[in-house]
């Protein structure tokens, strides 16, 4: 699976976004708003193999078009699928 963030700055916070999860996080900052939205792609993807979903490996983030920002998470958060 690839995902990809793209981050939009509206004056008084800035938009992450992952359009392919359909998923909105907010933050201060720009690095604020990636890494709130790195931890909601973590719970969506955790929580879609709790519910039995089959999930496919996240192969690739892009941020802006910059691909290749794995590991995504921590390596104690990875359990398995995503590296």
């Amino acid at each position: 699976m690839n995902i990809s963030i793209k981050v939009i700055d509206n004056g008084s916070e800035y938009i992450a976004n992952c359009p392919e999860l359909d998923i909105n996080c907010y933050g201060s900052d720009r690095n604020e708003a990636i890494r709130r939205i790195k931890e909601v792609i973590h719970f969506y993807i955790s929580s879609a193999k709790e519910m039995g979903l089959d999930v496919l490996p996240l192969r690739e983030l892009s941020i802006e078009g910059n691909r290749n920002f794995l590991p995504v998470f921590s390596q104690a958060d990875t359990k398995n699928t995503i590296n």
